[in-house]
Order: structure tokens, then C-alpha cells, then sequence
């Protein structure tokens, strides 16, 4: 017996603990085979007959096991059937008994199943697998096909052999381990396919495995991370602890994930801004197995972001300033350091050459150097490199995102401007043409020196939207700084010309006034010396309108505002038009004030605004018709003055140009330059008040201002002050 033992060492081992039998009685003439599948022990001992177990002991733990044991003899018929056979292959005990085996097995195996238990049968096998490859199909009596691990035993008896056969439904199991199969697959798939970065870290930080979108990230291959990286080398030093906290965090059940943006180092050297998603996978007793990121590029959401800042800042710090050397300085200070490390701008004339040149670096030792090269080329002849030349000529920008030996050269003007740049060590560049309203004005040329950062579309983009901007911007400062010297000129013009045409219409005042007094005139002649009057009148009067334009122009109108009293005011206004008011047969009435109003005001400022409104109300009210004065306060701190006429109005065409300088409505008309309602409406705004009119052909027009309300002097609270 001890080689039957040998013999079945090992294989009742491993048939035993995977069926997890209860027990299968084995008769070999006076020896006894006892398998415990469960604790996957076996033993063959000698039992004295009268301590045999008896057989319908056994009989009950074979009936009610819960896998299918079938005995067939040697024939392949169906000796033993129990319970669970019965649940496995639908059929009961009674329909299966006496049936050949082959019923329990599907069609297209049967064959081969015949033979693989004749083979055993022939064989000196005591118990093998019957699949040892793969599971063992099965025929349920309704026709469905199953799958189940089985195993064979041999019997004996004296003479008598059969074979017990221990299958057990894997159906379900299988199905497990499809939908295992399933999930690991679609697990894999969407990890490997995921358009962000997927890694998962263990806790110490190496990486376990990642996906080819980190790998892309961060430039790195995936043996090289999972061999020699950690996370922690991947993190930028700066975003490090700020990671190591929230991973504290995580480890310690404060939160189930943490999200935060970081910067990673390329394998190239430069930052690739992220946003990360960190969370962490427990084993089933609830121990911290390793961490899961989802890292997603946004170094193109970072770009927008940076160029949307760098865009908006642009627009109010380029219009601070008009003058051309202010707004190129704007201009570099805009690209430095968002965009450059190092930007020169070069402005030029009107002849092509260059008549402006700034610069800026991100550090103070280059921003001074690149000062002092400057000042020095300052009293040199202007040149330009060969790539500023292609960029003029051509109006087509440049990009360079990996500068190859011999590339300074082409953006060198000399050799002391090489020297230059070979001191920043540049190592890419952008030069953008400065164009605006169709001309060129210059070029903008953009350094890049410190590692870690590239030039590609997406800054060229940027480049040439400021770099439009930025021409924009300077010309308008030119256009301002050459207004600037018209109107200096002008200004000039205006004081030579009231100079010089006062002091002539002086001396032929000063004779009118002589002719006027001597007796013998004719009265013919004192008509003359009447309308000569008038005309010096109006001619100083035009060189005054004149000269408060400019003045208003230039900002430099003198005022000075006292407390006034509007109804003594409105008084002055009637008494001093009254006469012309008589002359054209036309009411002039000044309307009370309703309550005490007082102004702040210039007080001869204010009667020239009167005695423009009353002029043009008197020239275009026809004879017969009525012109109305009335003032009163508007609200608290304005006081609403109105000038009514009854003349022909004005066309609604007309309206958006009637406060501008030399204009007229009437064409046929030349009474007047066209600076009255102009001045008017200086003046007005000058006070802090506004002027508005409002009219209709045939019904007459009425034109308001407003000017600053205050208290009457000596009425102020205790502690008050008044209005200035």
C-alpha cells in the first residue's frame, strides 16, 4: 500500500482542497481512502471491519453534497446521482440512474470526452482533472450549456471498477471573471487613452504606473518614470510643500482629495503648469494602498489667461501718455517680463530711418547696460540688423523658437551690439512689425534668455496684437506731439497777430473819438465815424473770441469765481442788451427768480456768456418777436439759467454741430467767425456746468446752462466753510 500511497500523493492533495469535498469513500478490498477536500488532507490507514464506517453514513454525505458526484460503471452508466447533480443538471436521480453518461455532455464533445474516460479508465491513475487546461462543459437537461471543474476518481471492489466523478457549476464564475476581464480592460483602456495625464503614485511617491498623455506632459518616457522618477523630482521646488500638505491631509482621512495647480519640470527644463486631482485607494481593511492624479495640461488655459491680462493692462497704460518716448517706455515695460526677457523697440521717420529706439530687461544690470549701449548709439548713424531689415521689408514676423549657431548675427546692427547679445545669451526670439493704418512704424524684437520657457504660435499671436497696439499707441503720440507744435503755432500766430492788430485799431479808435468831438462834422460824417466805431468794436471783439479758444484749447482760461447773486446778475444781463434789444423792435423780458439763488461764478465770464446767447437770440428773432432771461435753482448744487427765443429755431441736422468752433448754420450769414456758442460752452464747463439747447424749425429755440450753486456770504453753518 505504500506505493498506492505514493501514487496518489499530490494529486488528492490539490483535488481535495479545490473540490472542498466533505468526504469520498474509496473501498480497495480491506483499506479505506478518506479525502477531506476542506482541509486538504488525505490518509489510508487499515480499519478492523467492525469499525467500518457504515455505508449509509456515508451514503448521506455523498447524497447531500453540494457538488455533483456522479458514479458511472464501467460502461459509462449512471450508478450515483446525488442531490447535487440533481441542482446542477436539472435531471432527478430517477431520470438519471441507468443513463449513459454521455447525456450530461454536449453533442460536439461528447467523443472526446468518451475517450478521455476511457484513457483514464486504461491508465494506472488513480484521480486526475478532467480539464486540467480548461473547465469541463456540461448539458443541463433544458439544453444549456455550462461550464464546471471536474475530477475522476477509480473505484475497485473485488471484482467490480467504476468511477466517481466531482463537478462543481463555475458558470458564475466565469461570468465574475468576464466582467473582471472586462473592467480591467476598459480600466486599462481608458487609463492608457485618457487625454490627461493619469499616474498612480505609491506612498512614498514612485511612480506605479502612468499613461502615454503624462508621459507627453512631462517629456519623459514610461520606463524612465517608473525606474528613476518620483513625483516629488517632477515638482516644480516652489509648488513642493504646498502638495506635501495637502497629501498630509489626504493620509490622514481630512479629506478624500485634494485639488490644486502645480508646475511640473519638463524633461527639456521648462514649467508645464497643471491641474492636478490627487485622490487615494484603500485596501478592504481600509490601509492606504497608493494614490491616484488626473493631470490635466493647462499651459494653454495659463497662455489666455496671461495674455488676456497683459491685452487689458495694455489699453489704459497706453493711453496714460501722448508723448512718443513715454509710450515706447509703456510699451517695453507691457512685454518685460510677461512676454521677454529682454524687448527693444525701434520707431521710424518718415524717411525709413530709425528715430526712436527703447529697451527693457527683465534684470536691472541688463536694463542699465542696454541703457548705456543706447546713449552710446545715440551719436552714431542709426542701423539695423538683417533681420529687422526682412522684418521691414517684408512686414512678415519672425520666429525663432531654438536659436542655432550664427543666428545673432542676423539680429546684430554691429559688432558691439553682438557682443550684446551674446553677453544675454539669448535662446529663442520674436520680431513683429509695428504696423498701424497701414504703414509700418517699426519693430519690436522679443528675447527669450532664461531656461524654462518657449516661443510657438500662441506667443507669436500675442506679440503681434501688442505690437499693434503699441503702433497704434505711437501714432497717436506722434499725431499728438505734431498737433501739439500746430497749435503752438497757431498760438504764436493769435499773439503776434492780437499784438499787432490791436495797437493800429487803437490809434484809429482814439481818432473816431477825436473826429466825434469836433463840431463842424457834418452829420454825414458822423454816421461814418458811428459805423467805424462799431467795426473796431467787433474786430477787438474777434481777436478776444480768438484768444479765449486758444486759451480753452491750450487748458489755460483764467477764472475767478466769486459768491454772485443771480437776480442783480440777470438785471446787468437786460440793462446791457436792452438798447440792441430797442433797435430791432424786439421784448426783451428777464423773468424774477423765484428763491435766492446764488452762484459761484465768474462774474464777467458769466455776462460774456449772456451777451453771446442774447446776441444770437436778438440777430435771429425777426422784429415784433420776444427773447426771455430766467434762472432758477435746479437742484442743490446747480442753479439753471435759460436763454428763449422766438426766431426761426433750428434744423434737427444742425443740432450736433452747433457748439463747434467755426461753424455756421447759415451758410449765407457771415455775421460772426462761428466762436460764439463755442465760447459759450468753454466757458459753462470751465465753471463745472453744462449746456444743452433745445429747438424746433418755426417754434423758436432755447438754450440752458447750469452753473455751481452756493450759499450767500455770511450765511454758512458754524464750522463750514465756503465753496472755494
Amino acid at each position: 500500500m505504500d506505493s498506492v500511497q505514493a501514487r496518489c500523493d499530490g494529486r488528492y492533495r490539490r483535488w481535495g482542497s479545490r473540490l472542498l469535498l466533505l468526504g469520498v469513500f474509496l473501498p480497495l478490498r480491506d483499506w479505506r481512502l478518506t479525502l477531506l477536500g476542506g482541509l486538504g488532507a488525505w490518509s489510508l490507514a487499515r480499519v478492523p471491519p467492525p469499525a467500518r464506517v457504515s455505508r449509509a453514513h456515508l451514503s448521506g454525505i455523498v447524497l447531500g453534497a453540494l457538488e455533483a458526484i456522479i458514479a458511472v460503471d464501467e460502461a459509462q452508466r449512471i450508478t450515483l446521482f446525488n442531490a447535487g447533480a440533481e441542482r446542477i443538471f436539472g435531471y432527478s436521480a430517477a431520470e438519471a440512474l441507468g443513463q449513459p453518461l454521455q447525456v450530461l455532455i454536449p453533442p460536439a464533445f461528447r467523443e472526446r470526452h468518451r475517450s478521455l474516460v476511457q484513457a483514464f479508465a486504461a491508465s494506472e491513475r488513480m484521480a486526475q482533472d478532467m480539464g486540467p487546461r480548461r473547465d469541463v462543459p456540461g448539458l443541463r437537461k433544458n439544453g444549456e450549456v455550462f461550464f464546471a471543474e471536474a475530477s475522476v476518481v477509480k473505484s475497485f471492489e473485488r471484482r467490480s471498477r467504476w468511477l466517481t466523478v466531482v463537478l462543481r457549476d463555475v458558470t458564475e464564475r466565469r461570468h465574475a471573471e468576464a466582467a473582471l476581464r472586462h473592467s480591467e480592460e476598459f480600466f486599462r483602456t481608458s487609463f492608457e487613452n485618457a487625454p490627461i495625464g493619469m499616474a498612480l503614485v505609491d506612498l512614498g511617491g514612485a511612480f506605479l504606473q502612468v499613461n502615454a498623455s503624462f508621459c507627453a506632459l512631462v517629456g519623459y518616457t514610461r520606463r524612465e518614470l517608473l525606474r528613476t522618477r518620483t513625483f516629488q523630482e517632477l515638482t516644480h521646488p516652489d509648488d513642493l510643500e504646498a502638495e506635501l500638505r495637502q497629501i498630509r491631509r489626504l493620509l490622514g482621512g481630512e479629506v478624500t482629495r485634494y485639488q490644486l495647480e502645480k508646475r511640473y519640470l519638463h524633461a527639456r527644463g521648462h514649467e508645464v503648469p497643471a491641474q492636478l486631482t490627487c485622490s487615494l485607494v484603500h485596501d478592504s481593511q481600509g490601509q492606504p494602498l497608493y494614490f491616484v492624479g488626473h493631470v490635466e495640461d493647462i499651459s494653454e488655459r495659463k497662455r489666455l489667461e496671461r495674455a488676456w491680462r497683459l491685452l487689458a493692462d495694455a489699453g489704459p497704460r497706453l493711453s496714460d501718455s501722448l508723448e512718443p518716448r513715454a509710450t515706447l517706455t509703456t510699451v517695453t515695460g507691457l512685454a518685460v517680463p510677461d512676454l521677454a526677457d529682454v524687448c527693444v523697440v525701434e520707431v521710424l521717420g518718415e524717411d525709413g530711418r530709425v528715430v526712436l529706439r527703447d529697451g527693457r530687461a527683465a534684470s536691472e544690470a541688463r536694463s542699465r547696460r542696454m541703457g548705456e549701449w543706447f546713449a552710446q548709439r545715440a551719436r552714431e548713424p542709426a542701423r539695423r540688423g538683417r533681420l529687422t531689415d526682412e522684418v521691414l521689408r517684408t512686414g512678415q514676423p519672425v520666429l525663432r523658437a531654438e536659436l542655432a549657431d550664427g543666428a545673432l548675427e542676423a539680429v546684430a546692427d554691429d559688432g558691439p551690439h553682438l557682443e550684446l547679445l551674446r553677453h544675454w545669451a539669448p535662446h529663442a526670439l520674436l520680431a513683429v512689425p509695428l504696423r498701424a493704418r497701414g504703414r509700418i512704424e517699426g519693430v519690436m524684437l522679443f528675447l527669450l534668455t532664461e531656461r524654462g520657457r518657449r516661443y510657438g504660435p500662441g506667443e507669436l499671436a500675442l506679440a503681434e496684437e501688442l505690437a499693434h497696439r503699441a503702433a497704434l499707441a505711437l501714432a497717436n503720440a506722434f499725431l499728438h506731439e505734431r498737433s501739439e507744435q500746430a497749435i503752438h503755432s497757431r498760438d504764436e500766430v493769435l499773439r503776434v497777430v492780437a499784438h499787432d492788430l490791436r495797437a493800429p485799431l487803437q490809434v484809429i479808435a482814439l481818432g473816431v473819438e477825436r473826429l466825434r468831438r469836433d463840431a463842424a462834422l457834418p452829420a454825414a460824417g458822423r454816421g461814418v465815424l458811428d459805423m467805424l466805431r462799431r467795426s473796431v468794436a467787433r474786430a477787438h471783439r474777434l481777436i478776444e473770441d480768438l484768444l479765449d479758444v486758444a486759451r480753452m484749447e491750450a487748458g489755460r482760461l483764467s477764472m475767478a469765481r466769486t459768491p454772485r447773486d443771480t437776480a442783480p446778475l440777470l438785471r446787468e444781463v437786460a440793462e446791457l442788451h436792452r438798447a440792441l434789444a430797442l433797435e430791432r423792435s424786439i421784448q426783451l423780458t428777464v423773468e424774477p427768480v423765484a428763491e435766492a439763488a446764488w452762484i459761484l461764478a465768474d462774474g464777467e465770464r458769466v455776462l460774456q456768456i449772456f451777451s453771446n446767447l442774447l446776441g444770437n437770440a436778438l440777430k435771429f428773432t425777426p422784429a415784433g418777436g420776444h427773447v426771455r432771461v430766467r434762472a432758477e435753482p435746479e437742484d442743490a448744487t446747480m442753479v439753471r439759467f435759460a436763454v428763449s427765443d422766438t426766431g426761426l429755431g433750428i434744423a434737427k441736422e444742425d443740432m450736433p454741430r452747433l457748439f463747434e468752433p467755426f461753424w455756421q448754420a447759415r451758410r449765407g450769414d457771415k455775421q460772426g467767425a462761428g466762436l460764439g456758442l463755442s465760447i459759450v460752452r468753454g466757458l459753462v464747463q470751465a465753471h463745472g456746468g453744462r449746456l444743452w439747447v433745445e429747438s424746433a424749425p418755426g417754434q423758436g429755440s432755447t438754450f440752458f446752462f447750469t452753473l455751481p450753486r452756493v450759499a450767500p456770504a455770511g450765511s454758512h453753518p458754524p464750522g463750514s466753510r465756503p465753496a472755494p
